[in-house]
Order: structure tokens, then sequence, then C-alpha cells
């Protein structure tokens, strides 16, 4: 499944060469390192010299979520500054994070959560499901 808010429904994304920031309005609730958080407006951002990212409702006064994300396996088109999802049912769980400009991501280490869902998912594969984020 692919996301687009069209005209107004995504922020910009805006990165450098020394950080990354992110802003994307994600339409549904979603988990990450462990937590589930509310649909709404979000900023990405890198800290600690790229060895973690920080996800923050900017709408909401609740704590941001730091998580600890790997390089994934393959590369991106470079251009295209997205959020992945991976979907059972009715729960999204954080994939990747794609910059948009170099073509690198960060992926998302699976929760406990995840992996059960996973493991005793009728189908081999969850529904991937991309927000893309407008620079």
């Amino acid at each position: 499944m692919f996301v687009n808010g069209g005209a107004g429904g995504f922020a910009g994304c805006s990165v450098s060469a020394q950080t990354l920031t992110l802003r994307v309005s994600i339409p549904f609730d979603f988990v990450v390192g462990g937590q589930t958080l509310p649909a709404g407006d979000y900023l990405v951002s890198q800290v600690n010299a790229e060895r973690f990212l920080m996800i923050r409702n900017v709408s909401s006064d609740a704590m941001p979520t730091v998580i600890t994300p790997s390089v994934p396996g393959h590369a991106a088109v470079p251009g295209e500054a997205s959020l992945t999802f991976h979907r059972y049912g009715g729960d999204n769980f954080l994939a990747e994070i794609w910059d948009g400009y170099t073509g690198q991501g960060r992926s998302i280490w699976m929760s406990r959560t995840e992996r059960e869902l996973a493991n005793s998912a009728s189908l081999a594969k969850p529904e991937v499901v991309m927000v893309l984020a407008r620079r």
C-alpha cells in the first residue's frame, strides 16, 4: 500500500550533510521502540552523530521516542524521503526511514510484539505501507 497526502497532506523534510530531519504526517497509529504512537505530524531527527533517531509528535507534549536503527540491506531511490511500515491486520510497525537525499535508509529493529505477529500471521509477509515526506 502506498500513502500520499497530496498537496497539503505531508510536511516537508530537510536534510544537511550533518543531520537528518524529516517532517511527516502519519495517518494511522503505529508502534516504534515498543511504544504505540498516535496518528499525527511527526519530526524525525538524528541524534548523537547518526547513532540514534528521535521521533517526536509535533502537536503533543509527550516525550519523544529514541531508537537505535541499523542500516538496511538495500538502497532506496534518491529523492524519495519516506517512512515504511509493516502492517499486520490493524497494527502498524515502523520498519524503515529513508532520507530522500542520499538513498541511505535506516532499518528499525523488530519489536517482540511485531516478531510474535509475524510468526503467527497467516500470510508469509506483512502488508508494506509507505508514507512520503516532502521537501
